[in-house]
């Protein structure tokens, strides 16, 4: 009993589409538009455009597939380079496109001395800094592999998608999952949201919204202004 009661609350924020107006693509358009001449930027995101309907079509498919592929996108890029820019433009970038109601829900969890933690199939390069402006306790996320420095574009851990992310949070010492609470927006998220005794649906993609009413759920509709 005494070792229950000394367990915290976390509050386990999905980042993409959750926490943010993001996708995982967004953070190396950004990075690369800010290192390639214009011509050499235009051609590169013109490769990329032509790739997306297969991204979206592995991704229905097969998250975990999806998540190898897309961040082969990386290999050759400088680690400590990409991890710079992030932190240098992180107010240019991701705060703008938090939701406003996201943040004051941290807020409220802040108040009540909960742990914010935030899990998300993004790279440690471009979370950490916006795990570090919200002063989370951790960020479960994907790290890449490097080489003298140099990322190899393969993962050094597992796809942060579905099961895994559940197991990442199980593992977190010292918190309490039955009274910690989870917020997801797709129907990938269900495991984490399933993983703690207050799941909330935010913006959720319809088989999302199916489950989310199934279980009686709360369902939240956040804004974007």
């Amino acid at each position: 009993m005494g070792d229950q009661a000394s367990l915290e609350v976390a509050a386990f924020f999905d980042v993409d589409g959750t926490l943010t107006r993001t996708t995982v693509l967004h953070p190396l358009v950004w990075y690369q538009r800010a290192r390639l001449s214009r011509l050499r930027f235009l051609a590169w995101f013109a490769g990329l455009c032509l790739q997306v309907p297969g991204y979206i079509l592995l991704d229905r498919k097969d998250r975990a597939a999806f998540t190898r592929r897309f961040y082969h996108r990386y290999r050759g890029l400088d680690a400590a380079d990409v991890r710079r820019y992030h932190e240098a433009a992180l107010s240019e970038t991701v705060l703008p496109r938090i939701y406003p109601d996201a943040a004051k829900q941290i807020d409220w969890h802040r108040s009540q001395g909960h742990q914010l933690i935030l899990v998300s199939g993004g790279i440690d390069l471009t979370l950490r800094p916006l795990a570090e402006h919200l002063h989370a306790a951790q960020l479960l996320c994907v790290k890449l592999a490097e080489r003298d420095g140099i990322l190899t574009g393969e993962l050094a851990t597992p796809p942060m998608i579905q099961s895994e992310k559940a197991r990442a949070m199980q593992n977190c010492p010292g918190i309490d999952l039955g009274r910690s609470y989870a917020y997801g927006d797709s129907i990938s998220d269900a495991p984490m949201l399933e993983a703690v005794g207050n799941p909330r649906a935010v913006n959720p993609d319809s088989r999302l919204r199916r489950l989310a009413e199934s279980r009686g759920w709360p369902i939240l509709m956040w804004n974007r202004k």
